[in-house]
């Protein structure tokens, strides 16, 4: 089976400070890579570099299009989540989930369920009189709103109890039954099947 993306002899420096050197690896269909490393290691900046927001150092990335043809495009067919959740105190959970399926039109039925599935049931409640972990369910929610192809996720596990963390567990496996892929960054491996990337050098 083809990979979604390919990534060769990948590098990105920072400064004078050598974040990541020499990095290959493959994203395939229903496949996990986790990025691990302490704060500062590049972890976010790998994500970011994968997603085109910053620039490539050396090295080459190619995405798979509809047509099995490999591009130095980026898929339309992603989903980012960084450390901010993006989360606006003033909306509702589902209003929150209503912006963010704004461009590509999700029915209400479906963002009520995808609530639903991460324990949110108090649709109407402002995001404001919720805690952390709440709107971190709320950020969950929004994985569940379209079928994306690769999920880049920026510390999913954070900011978490163990409850959350095992429905985070299951979506991603859920996901990954219906070929998504997941690259997630972390501070230590987590629960999920993955392929590991450890990025172990202090900046």
């Amino acid at each position: 089976m083809l990979p979604k993306l390919k990534v060769s002899n990948l590098s990105c420096s920072r400064a004078d400070n050598q974040l990541f050197d020499d990095l290959n690896f493959e994203v395939h269909p229903g496949q996990n890579i986790e990025i691990i490393g302490s704060n500062g290691s590049g972890k976010t900046t790998l994500l970011r570099v994968l997603l085109g927001l910053i620039d490539i150092g050396d090295g080459e990335m190619e995405w798979l299009d509809n047509e099995n043809n490999y591009n130095n495009f980026r898929s339309i067919d992603c989903f980012y989540q960084g450390h901010s959740l993006g989360i606006k105190n003033l909306l509702s959970a589902q209003e929150n989930l209503r912006l963010s399926s704004y461009s590509f039109g999700v029915s209400e039925e479906k963002i009520l369920s995808s609530l639903n599935r991460v324990g949110i049931n108090n649709h109407s409640s402002f995001a404001s009189e919720m805690s952390v972990g709440q709107k971190k369910r709320i950020s969950i929610a929004r994985w569940l709103l379209k079928d994306f192809g690769i999920y880049f996720i920026d510390e999913p596990f954070s900011a978490l109890d163990d409850q959350a963390s095992s429905l985070i567990v299951e979506i991603i496996e859920e996901l990954n039954a219906k070929g998504a892929s997941f690259v997630i960054t972390g501070h230590r491996p987590s629960e999920i099947t993955s392929n590991q990337i450890t990025l172990d050098h202090e900046v």
